[in-house]
């Protein structure tokens, strides 16, 4: 058997056969159609991810609403309750101010008296301190040594 030379065979283009070129055609539909889904549930997992952050941004706002309403209620409890203490302090205030007008004199009177009483007081002193003294002096008296029965 002589060797023929190396000769390409014929083969079928696949292109030309209908059965491989409806698979093809079905082939890149299904592509096409699986990349518009992929297109879509990204637009919906946005608009669902929108509207998960919108659910959430309402509920804060109903939140912070009812937190505002809470602290408008306090401050209007503290204002009538300022008000209260307000008037308390003025009819305080009232009392004491008359207090000073009717107790202005006895005080003043007292003042005078204790004046005099330390006037007396530093003059009883003195003579006090002349007499223990006129002890030491004329009777050699010596106040560290006195005992409890002495007379002087």
């Amino acid at each position: 058997m002589p060797l023929q030379p190396y000769v390409r065979p014929n083969i079928k283009d696949p292109g030309d056969d209908p059965v491989i070129a409806m698979a093809r055609d079905r082939h890149a539909k299904n592509l096409k159609n699986e990349a518009t889904r992929r297109l879509y549930s990204g637009v919906t997992g946005a608009i669902v991810h929108k509207e998960l952050e919108l659910k959430r941004l309402e509920t804060e706002i109903k939140e912070l609403k009812a937190g505002v309403q809470e602290y408008g209620d306090q401050m209007d409890l503290l204002n009538k309750q300022k008000a209260t203490l307000e008037k308390k302090v003025k009819v305080a205030q009232d009392w004491m101010d008359a207090f000073d007008g009717s107790i202005g004199p006895f005080e003043a009177k007292y003042e005078e008296s204790k004046a005099t009483v330390k006037v007396s007081y530093d003059y009883a002193k003195g003579k006090y301190k002349a007499s223990l003294q006129k002890l030491i002096d004329d009777f050699g008296f010596h106040p560290a040594f006195k005992r409890w029965f002495d007379e002087f």
